[in-house]
């Protein structure tokens, strides 16, 4: 396995704007933009929506980030039994710990949103830095390396499960992939598994290289804060988010979820991340 130093650079430190057209552009050049003055939810909202603009199909809360909501949905998770690989879904409540990195909306598959709104109503006093991963930097860096050779190919053509454990998708695909808009999707969380079958062993090796390689990128590259009334606007088929840790409860930060005519699918109905529901059931 060759982790190259430089994956630091693999991280997104967003850059400032101060209107919907001038987000959308940073957006869809660097992946993530961040905006200052939001009063509260209904206006980061707004923002997103005139952001989005004609090609707007869906927007919306998703999840409220609170410590106190993440140990109730945590309590409801621990019950969920384990998958036939032995695997349990986890949802992390010390938040002394860094987040794992990741797209949200991964356990919905196809569904999942292109465009995520992280709003901060209110910081943790000290510590909870934000982080933005470029996926695609993350395999352009380690392709530097002939080393990583095999390991990059594997990434953009194997197909690998992007289940969530006992909610099986249904469907596989690469770890990086062309959807039919033409944009690239690449993605990572923790429950990345090649598909169950003779080729399983060999491919292990792999997805946990890959998953090496974006928590080093995570824990060496550079962080940002952000500050109550801002909000990052992320490309979520590109960036990896999460936050370092923090021990302040009163941490408050808004995940807002939306969908352009560019996603892959958009989703009927609400999304429950507790018990995620599988894609055909998403459908319309």
């Amino acid at each position: 396995m060759q982790l190259s130093p430089d994956l630091a650079d693999a991280c997104v430190v967003p850059r400032r704007v101060s209107s919907p057209e001038e987000a959308r552009e940073v957006v869809d050049t660097d992946g993530a933009a961040i905006v200052g003055g939001i009063a509260d939810e209904e206006a980061a909202i707004a923002f997103g929506t005139a952001m989005l603009g004609t090609d707007l199909r869906r927007i919306g809360r998703q999840i409220e980030v609170t410590r106190q909501r993440g140990e109730e949905a945590s309590a409801k998770v621990e019950q969920q039994p384990a998958d036939a690989r032995g695997r349990r879904r986890r949802f992390v409540t010390d938040t002394s710990l860094p987040m794992p990195a990741h797209n949200d909306g991964f356990a919905f598959g196809d569904h999942a949103p292109d465009r995520l709104f992280l709003f901060s109503a209110r910081p943790a006093a000290t510590g909870g830095e934000s982080f933005l991963v470029d996926g695609l930097a993350v395999l352009d860096i380690l392709a530097r390396d002939p080393a990583n050779a095999e390991m990059v190919e594997f990434c953009r053509t194997a197909d690998i499960d992007h289940s969530e454990p006992n909610f099986p998708q249904g469907t596989y695909s690469p770890i990086l992939r062309t959807t039919p808009a033409g944009r690239p999707q690449v993605r990572h969380h923790p429950y990345l598994a090649p598909v169950v079958g003779p080729d399983e062993a060999a491919q292990w090796p792999f997805v946990k290289h890959w998953s090496a390689a974006v928590t080093a990128a995570r824990d060496t590259g550079p962080r940002f804060r952000l500050e109550a009334g801002e909000m990052a606007c992320v490309d979520n088929y590109r960036l990896f988010h999460g936050r370092h840790g923090y021990t302040d409860p009163a941490r408050t930060l808004y995940s807002i979820w939306g969908w352009s005519s560019a996603a892959v699918a958009v989703p009927v109905g609400e999304l429950d991340i507790v018990t995620p529901k599988a894609p055909a059931q998403l459908a319309g």
